[in-house]
């Protein structure tokens, strides 16, 4: 047993509302709180959490732009991840984004990445960026998942 207690995670309700970036749509949490810094961008704030999940939208001309900032988007992920394991989930959502994420329940920074792509140039991206301690990383895994299942929604809701 450990000496240190760790407080239990109040998690926010299942509600979602609908955030709009740049003509793309998709659902967020209703208790997040959220800012729009700058064009093609949004945060979504989790203050429970100490954590924020930054969204980046962006339209991109050709097939071949798309391609460069896939890859680049590919290994950005992969150098955030460091050497911490995570869980790769792929699919494509109603609305014809192809989707990926990252989750690492190994603690670190950011724990939750993930973007999404269509044929049309739309490419989203996001990773939840956690303020204060992330490690050990089983104090941190509830916020972990909790922000990994928002991330989910939000893709599966992208329009």
């Amino acid at each position: 047993p450990r000496r240190t207690a760790y407080p239990r995670l109040e998690l926010y309700a299942d509600s979602t509302v609908t955030a709009s970036v740049d003509g793309v749509s998709f659902d967020i949490n209703a208790g997040a709180d959220t800012a729009a810094l700058r064009d093609g961008w949004l945060d979504i704030a989790y203050p429970r959490y100490n954590a924020v999940i930054h969204v980046t939208v962006r339209r991109l001309a050709s097939p071949e732009e798309l391609e460069e900032a896939i890859a680049n988007r590919v290994q950005r992920m992969s150098l955030n991840l460091g050497e911490r394991t995570a869980v790769a989930s792929d699919f494509e959502n109603e609305a014809g984004f192809t989707c990926r994420t990252l989750t690492s329940l190994d603690g670190g920074p950011t724990p939750v990445q993930f973007m999404a792509y269509r044929a049309d140039g739309s490419l989203v991206s996001g990773v939840a960026d956690i303020s204060g301690p992330s490690e050990p990383a089983d104090s941190i895994g509830p916020t972990v998942r909790a922000l990994a299942a928002d991330a989910e929604t939000l893709l599966k809701s992208l329009r």
